[in-house]
Order: C-alpha cells, then structure tokens, then sequence
C-alpha cells in the first residue's frame, strides 16, 4: 500500500510540474542550429518580467503562465514576440539581423525603440561589431563611421567633428548623462571606456529640444550593460598592440531578487608613438589611464533604479624637443574624473512612462613641468603644479504618456549647473541652465508621423532663444524609409571657452570673456530603400543630406606664426553642407558596407555675404565574412578622409583660412571563439598614414 502511494504521489507531482513548465529552443531559422545564450523575457499581466537565457543546446524550461507571452532575442538576430504555448517542448524559429534594423534604441525616448520604428536617423554600434574591430575606447569606436571625422592633439587628444562641426556642436552621453571634461569644446575620446559599454547609439542631426546644448550636429549616447539574464555574470580582456599599449580589464554582475549589482575595472598602458623618430617629441604621447565603476539597483514598488560611481584617471607626459644639449622640457598631466549618478523609471501602465536621472560630475586636471636630462636620465620640477577643477550638476526628469495609438507625447525638466576654478582660470560666478521641453508625436495617417517640438530655457548669463523643431518620418511602404527634421539651436560659451587660460611650455589656449552665444539653423533628411531578395540576404541603400547655419559661431583660430596658440573667437557666419551615399549588403555570413560622404565647410569671415565653401570627399568600406562552424570570423576596414578647412590668426591679427592634413586607416581583424563563446580572441593589424 505505501508503495502505492509512493507511486501516485511521483506521479501527480510529475503531472504538476508537466503543467507548470514548458521548454523552448531556440534555433537560427534558415539554418536550423541552436542559438545558445538566447534571451527569453516571459511577460504577463499579473506578475512581473521573468527572464531566462537558453543553454548550450538553445533550450531553456520557463515557468507556464496562462495567456502570457515571451519576447526572445539573441546578438544579431531580430527580436520576436509569440504567445506561451502549453506544450511539453516549443521549437522557435528567429531571422537573421542582416542590416542591424531590428536593434532596440533608447536615446530621445523614455520608451525603447526599434531603430527602424524611431523618427530620428538613429546608427548603431553594437558590442559585436566593435569587438570585431578591436576596439578598445569611444574614439576607435567611432574611427570608422561616415560623416564622424576624428582630429588627434598630443594633449588635448582625439577630438571628433560631425556634419563638419567640431566636437562642441555634438552631445556625448553615456545612459543619458552628459560627460564632462572638454578641453577646447571637445572631450578627449580615448579617455572614455568601452568595458561596461553594450552599445553605442549615434543620432545625426539636430536634438537641440530634447538635449539643449551642444545637440547641433548630433548625439551620441553610450548604453552600459545589464544583466537581467543570469545571477551572476563575467568577462575579462587583455589587448596588445605592437607599438606599446597594452590594455587589461575585467566585467562582473549579478542579481539576487530585486537587487542587481555591477562592478567593472581597467588598465592601459601606451608607450607612446611618432612618426618622425629623429624628434624627440611624439605624435602620440606616452600615458596611462585606469578606469572603474560599480553601481547597485534595485525594484521597489514600480520603480526601477540604479546608484552608482564612475572614476577614470589619466597620466600623460607631453614629451618636448631638446632646448641646450640632452635637456628638455616635459609636460606631465594628470586628469580625475568622477561622476556620482542616480536613474529611476516607471511604467506606470501601458500608456504612462517616467523617467529620471541625476549626475555630479568632477574633473580635475594637474600640470607638471619637469626639466629631463637624458644622458643623466634625470628630471628636476619646473615650478610648481597648475590644478583646474570643474564641477557639473546634472538633473533630468521626462514623462511621456501614450494618448492613443496615433498620440504621444512627452514632457521634461532639465538643469545643469556647472562651475570652474585653478590658476587657469579667471574666478567667476559658473554657469546655470535650467530648461522645460516638450515634443508631441502625431501619427497624422499609418505612413506618416510628425513630431513638433519645443524647449525654454534659462541662462544666467545670456539670453536665450525659444528653440523649436520639427521632425517628419514617412514610409509608404515597408521597403522604403524617409525622415527630415529641422531644428533651430542655442549654444552658450562654455566655462572653459569664456575664463580659461590654457597655457604651458607647448599649449597656449585663451578663453575670451567677450564671446556671444551661438545661434543656429539646422536642416537633416535622409531616405532609404531596402531590398528584400530572401531570408537569408538583404540589401539597404541610403540617401541623407545637411545643411547647418551658425551665426556668432565660436571657433578657435590658430595663429599663423605660432600654430600652437589658439584664440576663441567669434565668426560671423558658418556653413555646412553636404550628404553621403550609402550600401549595406547582408548575405547569411557575408556583410558589406560602403559609403561616400561630401562635405561642405563655408566661413563669412567679413559679412559679405560670401561663405567660398571649401568641400571634401570621405570614403569608407567594410567587408566581413563568419565562418560559422568554426566560430570564426574576419573583418576588413577601411576609411579614407580629405584634408579639412582650418581657421588661423595672420600676422595683422586677421582671420585667415588655413586647412588640416587628410588621412587614412586600415584595419584587419580576425576574431575567433572558444568554449561556446566563453574564450573569444581577437587579432589584427591597423595602419594609418597621411
């Protein structure tokens, strides 16, 4: 008798558990082989998100709920939606992503987006795609994309210029908050790091109603991972390159209930480089940089937050020439930054979403001036140490409701709050803006959407301007895609700009406490065609054009006699003009990307109506192929960019222009993985030359 019920007992209890679970596989569609690692989001309206990842063999046992639904997606496949089905075992069948259409974008919105379904021409990087090239910071990221052109200065660093505008005209974000530490306007993007970094979101052309400030030519947002899929997870990567830089880091988080916790490190090391080894100076400076961040989340009652500190340290030596026999004069400079940062959001239901975050950014930098003997391998100080430190407070709240399904809109408050002091700079009361937006998205018929938009704001300083835009998406088809905005835009002098004074052995930069803030005008449309030949392969042509009118633009102008003192100043008027043409081919393993951008830079340096535009031709191309079986595969980059207009000081004290050298990369890449993706390496070699 106990046996029997022994046996009846096992038997309901496997009954039970037949009716409470059910197992997937996912699977590649075309080719029918398991995708291991397959994220599995069960959705119901009773509960909240439960997430799952797929094992070796693509599977994964979720719980059964009645009426619920699973979103599933896997790196460089398109995400997919399918009700629940209560079956013992779910065969799941997902597409290719062969042009990156189908990746989900959150810049702009406090809701996340599909690129394709997004009223902004929104480019993405993925972590994939820069792992294959190696990338190892924000700048090598960015080296290869069309329309971004990159400026290297021995301490100022990599400086970025897009639409042909210089790096203040462009937002960099990382997960909504801006980064500080600008140098001449523009950030050193060698400094930022990639070890946390997800994906990167590039949006072209204006954001001056949602992002304000330094939102002209375009954004840029870096997205941080997170984990949702397993209780703990891990990464670590060592890089070398054979001209001196070697690179640790490392990657760890996990989740316990509601809390989740990350914490992330970096090393780097470079030798430095130059391509005239007679000198003594470097076109690229030796320097070491550290990085670190660890954050804690936690759900509670609705709300999703996340605490958390960022510090990132550099030590730089700007190398000199020899001045009497084997002395010089070396620069070293060290540079803190630390962001303390707060997010939270909640939605609330299925129509009401909000969203916020704070930041408290600091940045310090030292500059030390030694006298080096080489034949006595000695150093001795030169005077004493310079230190400047700059402080930003960053708030940001934005609510966005969903009317109906033709009727969006969105609401925000923004403050930032930024202050200066150091021997290099003039004492001074900082700079505050505080700032409302809104934007409402209508869908005027199911191939049109219109979305106007507004931002007032208040400066302490100046006087600003109510800025508005206007954005249009219109498909009317699924194969064809066309987007056009407008956006009028205000850019006040930033702290640096107005009251520092730059100057060591080998920099001289003036602020100038005169300077106007910049107006602008601004025009970005673009259109596409995709080619749907099957499954497995997909063609996408792309069309855009620009066209930006600054007034009052400050710019910073060399000096004919001496090209490394810079004067900020203000020109009358600039122009920029151009567009780009663009191919990308996925074929099952086999990708092809190439592209052509003209681009137009005018200057009215003396209002006579005259901008004599100077243009140049960019060119880049990509072509990869995966060896899927061997978990192999091979990428080769390439880009080409033109000799650019630059602005310098005459000997009468005279505007002039002037113009920057072109230049060329090349990169090759092989990237292999071990283990079912658990060892991946990655090795290449890259080359440039003017």
């Amino acid at each position: 008798m106990r046996q029997f019920v022994l046996i009846l007992l096992l038997l309901l209890s496997t009954v039970s558990f037949s009716q409470k679970f059910v197992q997937l596989q996912v699977l590649d569609k075309t080719e029918n082989f398991p995708l291991p690692g397959a994220h599995i989001c069960l959705v119901s309206k009773n509960s909240e998100p439960k997430y799952y990842a797929a094992d070796i063999e693509g599977t994964a046992k979720i719980e059964y709920i009645e009426a619920a639904e699973i979103i599933i997606s896997y790196m460089g496949y398109i995400t997919e939606t399918f009700p629940l089905k209560k079956k013992t075992s779910n065969k799941i069948g997902l597409k290719k992503d062969l042009l990156s259409l189908e990746q989900v974008v959150v810049t702009a919105t406090v809701e996340a987006k599909k690129v394709d379904q997004s009223i902004y021409k929104v480019q993405v990087l993925s972590s994939k795609e820069m792992e294959k090239q190696g990338v190892q910071n924000v700048r090598d990221a960015l080296r290869f994309q069309p329309n971004i052109n990159l400026v290297e200065d021995g301490v100022l660093g990599s400086q970025i210029i897009m639409q042909g505008l210089e790096g203040q005209h462009v937002k960099f974000l990382i997960d909504g908050m801006p980064i500080i530490g600008r140098q001449d306007g523009n950030l050193d993007l060698s400094q930022i790091d990639m070890t946390q970094v997800d994906h990167i979101e590039i949006i072209e052309g204006p954001m001056s109603v949602v992002y304000g400030s330094n939102a002209l030519a375009g954004t840029i947002n870096i997205i941080t991972k997170k984990n949702k899929y397993y209780t703990l997870s891990g990464n670590a990567t060592a890089y070398a390159e054979s001209v001196g830089q070697y690179n640790a880091s490392m990657n760890l988080q996990g989740k316990v209930g509601k809390s989740s916790f990350g914490i992330s490190s970096g090393y780097r090391f470079f030798d430095g480089y130059d391509l005239n080894s007679s000198n003594r100076s470097m076109d690229w400076n030796p320097k070491n940089q550290i990085n670190a961040e660890g954050f804690y989340g936690l759900k509670i009652k609705g709300f999703d937050t996340k605490f958390g500190i960022r510090f990132s340290g550099e030590d730089l030596t700007y190398k000199g020439e020899y001045r009497e026999g084997p002395r010089a004069i070396d620069t070293q400079f060290l540079t803190d930054r630390i962001t303390y940062y707060g997010q939270f959001s909640n939605k609330f239901n299925s129509k009401q979403t909000l969203t916020g975050l704070v930041s408290y950014n600091t940045y310090k930098r030292t500059a030390q001036e030694y006298v080096v003997d080489d034949l006595q391998n000695s150093e001795v100080k030169k005077g004493d140490a310079t230190e400047d430190a700059f402080e930003t407070l960053n708030g940001r709240v934005s609510y966005g409701v969903d009317f109906s399904s033709k009727l969006k809109w969105q609401i925000g408050y923004e403050l930032t709050d930024e202050k200066g002091s150091g021997e290099k700079v003039v004492e001074n009361n900082g700079l505050t803006e505080n700032a409302i937006w809104t934007d409402l998205q209508l869908k005027l018929t199911e191939k049109l959407i219109f979305q106007p938009g507004l931002r007032y704001l208040h400066h302490n300083v100046y006087t600003a301007p109510l800025i508005y835009s206007t954005h249009l998406k219109w498909n009317p088809n699924t194969t064809w895609q066309s987007r056009i905005s407008y956006a009028k835009g205000f850019r006040a002098p930033s702290i640096k700009e107005l009251y520092m004074d730059f100057v060591d052995t080998n920099h001289m930069i003036f602020g100038n406490q005169d300077l106007l803030p910049e107006t602008s005008h601004n025009i970005t449309g673009n259109i596409s065609k995709t080619f749907h030949f099957s499954d497995a392969a997909m063609l996408r042509l792309n069309v855009s054009g620009f066209y930006n009118y600054l007034t009052d633009v400050i710019e910073l102008t060399t000096s004919e006699e001496d090209n490394q003192a810079y004067f900020y100043r203000n020109i009358s008027e600039k122009k920029t003009q151009g567009g780009n043409i663009s191919l990308n081919y996925g074929v099952q393993n086999f990708k092809l990307q190439t592209g052509v951008v003209l681009t137009g830079i005018g200057y009215d340096l003396r209002d006579s109506n005259n901008f004599n535009f100077s243009y140049a031709t960019d060119f880049m191309g990509m072509i990869g192929y995966t060896f899927r079986k061997q978990d192999l595969s091979m990428q080769f980059d390439y880009k080409y960019t033109a000799e650019r207009v630059q602005l310098f000081l005459d000997a009468t004290d005279e505007i002039q222009e002037g113009s920057v050298e072109g230049y060329q990369m090349l990169n090759f890449s092989t990237t292999k993985n071990f283990f079912n993706k658990k060892l991946t390496l990655t090795a290449g070699a890259k080359i440039f030359w003017m």
